[in-house]
């Protein structure tokens, strides 16, 4: 027990000092808060001097709470959630279970047991959850670990539930191999856990390297680097690549009468706009400013244009409404392909720029090929 305890307080201060910065995760805060309710419930099972009830439902009580809380995060980074309903559940069986056996049917063992097996089970449903809700970010040590808890706690429940008195070899046998079991498995818990936190942080990064921050587009770099393998493929399969040089029409005008959240409103709606209707293998980033660039993988200037076309349509007949105020605005969009400039990704941005700039001396909302 003693054992249990040193090895969940060593993971919980980590995970709590990680828990005080001021931007951590949500679920690494319930994660931090779950353990330090399992830890004290396990000092609470180790005490002596209290009634055996308040003794037995402070324990499970708090190490439900714990288990609860854990599962909670575990949820949430799987951006799902657990409701308070199913937290207050997880909570009372166990306190259900230790009254019915220690004031209804006092019975020590089959307290012990089905209060192990319902905490066993409580860790593979965390298994479970991470499995089915983990999207594989660096979750199998943790897995692993909630498995291993979850049989531990259940095979020892089980065996004490079917023989309440043993004491024989066996009986010595199984406690043995749970008490080098659990603390392996905590270990690899709270490492888990800790793993996944950091690969968290890792995407955030990423996301914060590559994606514009207003409008969610790809930034510029992204789009260089993405951009460069889209046409490094495209050239290799033979395949035509098309770029769409986008910007929205007085832009200027609609920050200097409506305000710039109003032109940042415009600006996020164009990029959801053209988002919702890329396929997978299409790129979009914002280039800079009211400037946004397609990447059209497998299209021919013809086809790239009557894409154009239809987006600029769509665009057209759309309003917008932010900070109580109802905005039309429109685009224009220089279109070429590999077919006409090769396969270098700046030299097709800067023909489409260039057929860009044409389409808004011709009159503005229109499309036109360069």
């Amino acid at each position: 027990m003693l054992v249990q305890i040193a090895f969940t307080l060593l993971t919980t201060g980590l995970l709590i000092s990680a828990a005080l910065y001021t931007d951590s995760l949500k679920e690494q805060r319930l994660w931090a808060m779950g353990n330090i309710a399992s830890c004290l419930g396990l000092a609470l099972g180790a005490a002596t001097g209290l009634p055996d009830l308040v003794h037995a439902c402070l324990s499970y009580g708090v190490m439900g709470l714990g288990l609860a809380l854990i599962l909670r995060g575990l949820r949430i980074f799987g951006r799902q959630e657990l409701g308070i309903g199913w937290m207050v559940g997880i909570v009372l069986v166990p306190l259900a279970v230790t009254a019915y056996f220690t004031l209804v049917q006092p019975s020590l063992p089959a307290r012990l047991a089905l209060t192990g097996m319902y905490f066993g089970v409580l860790n593979w449903v965390c298994a479970a959850t991470l499995l089915r809700h983990g999207n594989g970010h660096g979750v199998s040590v943790t897995v692993v670990g909630f498995v291993a808890l979850g049989v531990s706690l259940f095979v020892r429940g089980g065996y004490l539930l079917v023989n309440p008195q043993a004491s024989d070899q066996a009986a010595m046998e199984i406690m043995n191999f749970t008490l080098f079991v659990i603390p392996l498995g905590q270990v690899c818990v709270m490492f888990g856990l800790i793993l996944m936190v950091v690969r968290r942080y890792a995407e955030r990064l990423r996301m914060l390297s590559t994606i514009d921050a207003l409008t969610g587009a790809l930034n510029r770099a992204a789009l260089e680097l993405q951009g460069q393998r889209i046409m490094q493929r495209a050239r290799q399969g033979l395949r035509s690549v098309a770029v769409v040089m986008i910007d929205a029409d007085h832009f200027k005008q609609i920050n200097d009468s409506f305000g710039h959240p109003v032109g940042d409103e415009v600006l996020r709606h164009l990029s959801v706009l053209l988002m919702g209707q890329l396929r997978p293998n299409d790129l979009l980033a914002r280039y800079g400013g009211e400037e946004f660039v397609l990447v059209l993988d497998g299209l021919n200037s013809t086809s790239a244009v009557n894409v154009a076309e239809r987006l600029r349509q769509l665009v057209e007949q759309a309003t917008v409404t932010a900070e109580g105020q109802s905005v039309r605005y429109t685009v224009s969009m220089g279109v070429t392909s590999s077919g006409i400039h090769g396969y270098n990704l700046m030299q097709l941005i800067s023909a489409a720029d260039a057929a860009m700039y044409e389409a808004k001396r011709a009159g503005r909302n229109r499309v036109h090929s360069g």
